[in-house]
């Protein structure tokens, strides 16, 4: 069967990948919060689904209305990169294309700040790979050579497949996800100048969760796929950003003004698109 003939009208049942991880346990807590019911698909857990097995996601989806996958490999550290592109990148497939097959008509799939490449560059660049200006959007230049950073760019392509298929698909690119306790240990721990790579930038793990749950249910501005820019609306450093900029990447174009510790992102379509703005600093 491909699709059936109606959208459910109401997302009541939502299937949650990567449920037993850090974004996917916080997922599922605003679910139940919000009084929606929650299919959980993890390796780990009572509800153990091999992600990589088409059959084993159809059985697991049985019921539901919508999908959030969070589920990944989460950096290119530690697995051979072969073996991190084959997982992340099946892994979304199947989700959307089980999804899809079962007349799913709503997914939300998380992408990563990681894609435009300075992250993780550091291995397989023979030169720093930097931003050309700030602050970041949706319409930044891709510039990876990461194979974490290309799973992302799988991710974000499948995403689009699946909506000319007819699904409303949206791609959250999530910063560095973190609790308050994480990125002070970070803040205090870290030399300023390591925090150029990602432009000291994160989201708080509240309002990550809610982001993806906003996607569910998106606003009329929606084109019916989006890949939306997800970051807190400041910096993890107590320098101001205006002297991290001028000390760290002079280069970079400034097409706005950053006062005080204002972050380098901006995440004003997820605004226009889903309702969300960052609400959670850990200052």
């Amino acid at each position: 069967m491909r699709r059936r003939d109606e959208t459910p009208t109401t997302l009541d049942t939502i299937w949650v990948s990567g449920s037993a991880g850090k974004l996917g346990r916080e997922v599922v807590a605003q679910l139940h919060a919000a009084g929606r019911a929650v299919i959980e698909a993890d390796l780990v857990g009572d509800a153990s689904v091999d992600l990589l097995d088409p059959a084993a996601v159809a059985a697991s989806m049985a019921g539901a209305d919508a999908v959030v996958h969070c589920a990944a490999i989460p950096s290119p550290e530690d697995i051979e990169p072969a073996e991190l592109v084959r997982i992340n990148s099946l892994a979304t497939f199947n989700a959307l294309e089980q999804a899809w097959l079962a007349g799913i008509g709503t997914a939300v799939v998380a992408s990563s700040g990681s894609i435009y490449g300075t992250a993780w560059a550091g291995d397989w660049a023979p030169e720093p790979v930097l931003y050309p200006s700030v602050p970041v959007d949706e319409d930044t230049p891709l510039a990876y050579v990461d194979p974490y950073a290309l799973t992302k760019d799988v991710t974000e392509a499948a995403a689009r497949m699946f909506h000319r298929r007819g699904m409303t698909v949206t791609a959250l690119r999530f910063h560095w996800i973190a609790t308050p306790d994480e990125i002070t240990g970070r803040t205090d721990e870290a030399d300023e100048g390591a925090g150029v790579d990602d432009l000291w930038g994160y989201v708080d793990l509240r309002d990550a969760a809610r982001a993806s749950i906003l996607a569910l249910d998106p606003l009329p501005a929606h084109r019916g796929y989006e890949a939306l820019v997800i970051a807190a609306a400041d910096t993890t450093s107590r320098t101001l950003t205006s002297e991290l900029l001028d000390r760290h990447l002079p280069g970079a174009e400034r097409r706005r003004a950053f006062p005080g510790t204002t972050g380098l992102f901006d995440s004003e379509r997820a605004a226009t698109t889903i309702g969300w703005r960052p609400e959670h600093s850990w200052r």
